[in-house]
Order: structure tokens, then sequence, then C-alpha cells
């Protein structure tokens, strides 16, 4: 008798935490069972390391659904199976637990950091709920839950809240009561008790003069240099609590009415200052209003707020443009999402402006569509409601090489010059409408994205967004044919989002090959923040000299085998070395971060080594001496060796020149968080020799460059 059955599934070999991949049924034994396979069942295992080849079933959580069809999505989220070998198997009769047909997949720790939710609860672990009540002399119970975190650092801080709405508010920066630093688990999860002092009740009592208020409010932060959560508040009875009188009657004052042309009306209660809203003088009644003393006006607080507005690739852009995009986010999605999304906003512009974040940056396929995502022109038509005039601009990002004459050409590209002559402030006003559509939903940041790349299938479930043809098309059939077509025709100039290069590309497809937008832009953070100005990205002027680091945030590499950043140091002397020494600065930088000149000049030569790699070597002064600064293990080059006359090409401080990889035969078998920029200050133009400490020679890499970095910020 002949197998029937399922006899192999495809799919990903390495699945990330907290990501979602998707496998579908390749293969059976008899084709009689066709029909079936839409019915197929799937079972995940994990292997048992204490019985080897023992897989242990791994059940669904509590009230998912069973997985069954052809083709299912998979998400792990649980931390503990990192590091994990999983088998997943379809089957239509029964499951043979065994590979094939079923496949072996690894669990990957999850790019994506993330604290998942902050509760709190009474010592008893009962929930807190919104009509809990809480006393002075009690406990808080907090548990932090995170993704991908697991042994970091997190800070707790408790505040009293005197702000209006949800949230963690600046104006109650002077409210903490209570703060620790305490390491996640192994399981990405850290309980921490705050009991509440009676002397909490002074200070919240003294902050606002909260005598009338019945209830103080509290709420807990936790946070690291990357990632922040708020807890929700919870109520605490304020022992101190009197009602309003004024002094001579002791007649109650009515808080809640709001009287016209209102003015502002001292009274003692207590001995304490009290502001209340009062009528304009009327007719005497008897009542008296003794003013005590007048305070002190508040001191304005010119402190830049720009920090916090930390947004990823903040270093591309104004303070002023940042805040304005999470003022944005804020009226979008709400207080406590407003970073999340401001993040993705700024992830998007850095997708479809080319890197530039320019109102004036055309798309460089010639489709008309201008700034900071890309508006088209039928899209400017319909926010401005009036028709716009398309321009023509000559070399925007350079001449074009043409393979066929082998020569560079003049490129001549639409834009809309309405938005185009925009501010950057301005142009954001527009980003605005266009994104109203998901104004309060969640969003994913790939729907976030498609609702710029494709707007019908933002917010979808999981489908074909473009194929190479319509056969291909075997999702949302119910579509009408223009919008087949239009997902068929848009194919081409998206294919470099097509993973596998099968002619479709799934929407988890688009969302895996976006995320780098993320990531990279962890690494492109402002670090000057200076209210109103334009950033200078690191840009710095050491007496007559402008420097800007080789990548951004620069920070020496830490992880060899083991943790050792004092290996990353240039040394005729490191003990761990193959040779005892380095000859110059290894400094953290995962694949695809963007290397720059480091000051200005000329490039000296381009050229592949075996050992390091793609390299690049520029001459430049710094402080009236002449140096090289030698760049290796690059993935890729943005710049010629040569301008077209055939002399030597000019570089400023701050042009971009490449990206970190790890090419070189020293390289190659490197793991994702040893990926590194190996960087050199030489005094020769040679290949060899020359070589200088460059925290001798360069003041800013001595001052600047992070010696010790942490683990966490390497992972």
């Amino acid at each position: 008798m002949s197998k029937k059955g399922i006899s192999q599934i495809k799919g990903p070999s390495e699945i990330r935490l907290g990501e979602t991949a998707y496998y579908e049924v390749s293969r059976i034994y008899d084709l009689d069972d066709r029909e079936k396979v839409s019915q197929a069942r799937w079972k995940l295992y994990a292997l048992d390391f204490d019985q080897h080849d023992n897989w242990r079933e791994l059940k669904p959580g509590a009230g998912a659904p069973k997985k069954i069809g052809h083709r299912i999505p998979l998400t792990v989220t649980k931390q503990s199976l990192v590091g994990s070998e999983l088998m997943l198997e379809a089957f239509i009769y029964e499951a043979e637990k065994r590979i094939p047909p079923g496949l072996r997949i690894k669990v990957l720790p999850g790019l994506e950091k993330k604290i998942t939710r902050v509760e709190l609860f009474k010592i008893d672990d009962s929930p807190i709920k919104e009509d809990t009540v809480m006393k002075y002399g009690q406990t808080i119970k907090v548990k932090v839950y995170t993704h991908n975190m697991q042994d970091e650092m997190v800070k707790l801080s408790l505040y009293e809240d005197d702000a209006d709405g949800g949230g963690h508010s600046l104006k109650n920066k002077n409210n903490l009561v209570a703060q620790i630093t305490k390491a996640l688990n192994k399981k990405g999860f850290l309980w921490h008790e705050f009991k509440l002092n009676a002397d909490f009740s002074e200070i919240a009592n003294a902050m606002m003069d909260g005598t009338h208020d019945k209830l103080h409010e509290y709420y807990v932060v936790v946070e690291t240099a990357e990632h922040r959560s708020v807890s929700k508040n919870v109520d605490v009875q304020n022992p101190d609590y009197i009602k309003v009188q004024t002094v001579s009657s002791g007649k109650p004052f009515d808080n809640e009415e709001i009287y016209d042309g209102g003015e502002i009306e001292e009274v003692v209660v207590k001995g304490k200052l009290k502001r209340q809203y009062g009528a304009n003088p009327a007719v005497d009644t008897g009542n008296k209003v003794v003013t005590v003393f007048k305070p002190d006006e508040k001191k304005k607080d010119d402190k830049c707020l720009c920090k916090q507005y930390d947004l990823i690739w903040g270093d591309k852009v104004s303070c002023e443009f940042r805040k304005k995009v999470v003022e944005i986010c804020a009226d979008l999605w709400g207080e406590k999402r407003k970073i999340e999304m401001a993040n993705n906003l700024m992830a998007v512009f850095k997708w479809e402006s080319g890197g530039t974040f320019k109102t004036d940056a055309p798309n460089q396929a010639n489709s008309g569509g201008t700034g900071l995502i890309q508006f088209m022109p039928s899209t400017a038509k319909a926010l401005l409601g009036k028709e716009v005039t398309v321009e023509t601009v000559k070399n925007y990002y350079g001449q074009k090489y043409n393979k066929k004459t082998k020569r560079k050409e003049d490129s001549y590209l639409k834009r809309v010059k309405e938005f185009a002559d925009m501010t950057a402030i301005d142009q954001l006003d527009y980003v605005k409408k266009y994104f109203e559509p998901l104004r309060g939903k969640t969003v994913e940041f790939v729907d976030f994205y498609l609702q710029v790349l494709f707007p019908a299938s933002s917010l979808k479930e999981e489908h074909i967004v473009f194929a190479s043809s319509l056969d291909k098309l075997t999702t949302r059939i119910s579509e009408s044919e223009k919008l087949k077509n239009l997902r068929v025709t848009s194919y081409n100039q998206n294919k470099g989002l097509d993973i596998n290069s099968d002619g479709i590309i799934w929407k988890s497809e688009i969302k895996t090959k976006v995320l780098v937008y993320i990531t990279e832009g962890l690494t492109n953070k402002a670090i000057k923040f200076t209210c109103n100005e334009k950033s200078t990205h690191e840009k710095i002027v050491a007496s007559e000299t402008q420097w800007h680091h080789p990548i951004n945030h620069p920070q020496l590499r830490g992880w060899y085998n083991d943790w050792a950043p004092e290996r990353s140091i240039h040394s005729n002397n490191i003990p761990g070395r193959a040779k005892g020494k380095h000859d110059g600065l290894d400094l953290y930088a995962p694949a695809g971060t963007q290397v720059y000149a480091c000051i200005d000049g000329e490039v000296n030569e381009i050229y592949y080594s075996e050992s390091y790699g793609n390299c690049i070597n520029i001459k430049g002064n710094y402080n009236g001496k002449t140096y090289w600064f030698f760049y290796a293990h690059l993935s890729s080059i943005s710049i010629n060796a040569k301008d077209k006359d055939g002399n030597p090409t000019k570089v400023k401080a701050g042009d971009s020149i490449g990206k970190s990889g790890k090419t070189g035969s020293s390289a190659t078998a490197l793991k994702p968080n040893q990926v590194h920029l190996h960087f050199e200050v030489r005094t020769t133009k040679e290949r060899t020799g020359g070589r200088v400490d460059p925290f001798s020679h360069i003041s800013e890499l001595n001052t600047q460059v992070i010696k010790n970095p942490k683990r966490e910020n390497q992972p």
C-alpha cells in the first residue's frame, strides 16, 4: 500500500522571537490527497535536551485557535525557547513526529526589544483596579514584562501625578518619590515593591497644595536608555484632605462653578496658601478675603526639552522637526503611543526620502513622488485641493552611470514643486493629513509603512501584496480586477522586497524587510540637543578642523568569544589577541551601519583586501597635520576613488561613504553582535606602516568614543 499524507513542508529554518514566519505544505505522497491539504493540521515540538532526539509537543496558549490549512503563520513568544530547536509538522491523517515530513527550526533572539507591560498589584498579588483606593503605609507591587530584554538593567521610578491625563508628563519631573534600578531575569521579567511612605503625602500636598484633593495619584515609569513604559495610575487616599473655606464666614467655596471674568483669589486654609477661581467683586455679603502674601513667580525654564523627543534617525533632523513629529503622533494615536508611532514615522521618512529627510527629494525611480513620504502628484493635488506643478530637477542625486555608454550622464527627475518648496515643518502638516485614516487605530510598523507604499494592503490580514503575474495572486481573490492588475504592475519596482525571489511578495516578507529601518535608526539618534537648530550630525569644531565620527554614537566592540572591549583599542600588548596587538579601533557597527568621512579631504585609495575586505583610505588634515584615515570590512562603498576628470574624489566631513559589514577573511565568520568597523589613523599613505593610536592623535575620539560599553547595547 502506497504512503499517504504530507511528505514535506517549507518555510524559514530560523525564526526570531516575537516575529511571524509563514510555513506551507510543499509536497504530498499521493495526489489523491490534494483536496485534503486545505484541512491539514499542524503541530509544533521542542527538542528535549534531557532526552536527546525526543520531541516534546508545545501546546498553543489558552483560547488560541488550532492551526489548520495549507499555509499557516507561526510566532514564537516564549522567552525560554530562545536557542531551542523546534520541529513543525503538517499532517492529514496521523502526525509522524519526525524529520521529514517535519521541518527543523532554530529559535533566535528577537531584534525588537520592548517593555510589553507594567502592571500594579497589592501586596497579596490582587490586581489594582480603577476603583481601588490605596492608603499611605501600604505597598504597591510592580510587575514588569518585556520581550528580548532578558538580564538587562531597567530603572523603576514612582511619581506622584499632578498632570492631566495618563502617561508620564514633564510637569511631574519634581514629583519623583522613589527610584531603583534592577535587572530583569532570564525570562525578561521582574517585580518590585514600592511602599507608600507617609512622607510621600507631604510631598504631594506641597507640590500642588494637594489638601483640596481627596485622592493623590501615583504611577510607575519603567525605562532603559531606549525603551519606556508607564503604568496606569493608582489612587491613594489623602490623609490631609479638607474642604476649602473662606476665613471669615466658613461658607464652602464652589470649586465646580466657573465664573465669567473670574479672577484669582488667595485664601488661607490651615495656614496654607490656596489659589482658586472666584467672581469679580460684587455686592458686599460680609465675607472677606484675606491675602497672606503673593507667591514668587516661577522662573521660566529655559532648558531645552529636546531630549524628550529622542527618536530614531533623530540625528538627521532638527529638534523642532522631532517635536512636530511627536505632536502629530500624540494627536493621531494618543500620549501613550506617541513615541512608538513617531519612531515608525521617522523610519518611513528614512525609506521614502532615500535617507535625505528633505522635503524636495524627488523619487529616484522618477515617479514624481516628492519629499518626506514621496507625495505623488495625484496625492499632492488631493491634499492641496488644487492643481499642482510637476517640475524637473537636474542631477539631484548626482550624475547617473549609463551601463551602455559606460559614462556618467546627467539625470533628470520629476517632482511636485509645491511640496518641494515647503519647509519641513509645513510638509509635516500634510504628512499628518495623509495618515489621518489611521487615527486611533492599533498599527504595526508594516501597516504604517504600507499606508505609504500600497494603502490597499494596510491593516489587512496576511496576503500577497505584489505578484509578478495575475495567476500568482492566490489571496484576496474577490478584489477588483483594477486592484489586482495594480498589484502586478507594482511588482517590478518593489521586487527588492521579494525575499524568496519566487515572484510573490507576502505582507510578512515586507514586514521582515523593512524592520531594518527601525533597527538601523537606533544607532542614529541625536546626541546634541539644541532647540530650534538643525542637527549637526555629530560634526564638531576642533580648533579649525571639521571632524565627524566614522560612525554615529561610536563605542568599542565588546563581543569576541567573551565580553572584552579592551581588545578593541590600538595597542601592541593586548591579551587575547592572536598576535598580541591591534593596529586600530574596532567600533561596534551592525551590518549596514552608515559610515562617514571623518574629515574634509580626498580619497587616497579604494580597494579590496583578503583580510580587511572592502577598504577606503581618505587623506585629510587634522589640526594642521596630514593623516590617512582607513576604513575596513565595509559591506558597500558609496563613493568613487576618482572623479570624472580622473582626480581624487573630494569628500567633506559627514559625507556618507559606505556601510559596515563583514567582508575580508578576518570578519566573514563573525556573529551579528561582533560585526564592527575597523578604523585606523595613519601618518603615511602606504597600506602598511604609519599606524598610530587614534585616541592619542584625535581628541574627539579620545573623549567621545564609549570605551566601556554596556553589554545590553550590543545585543
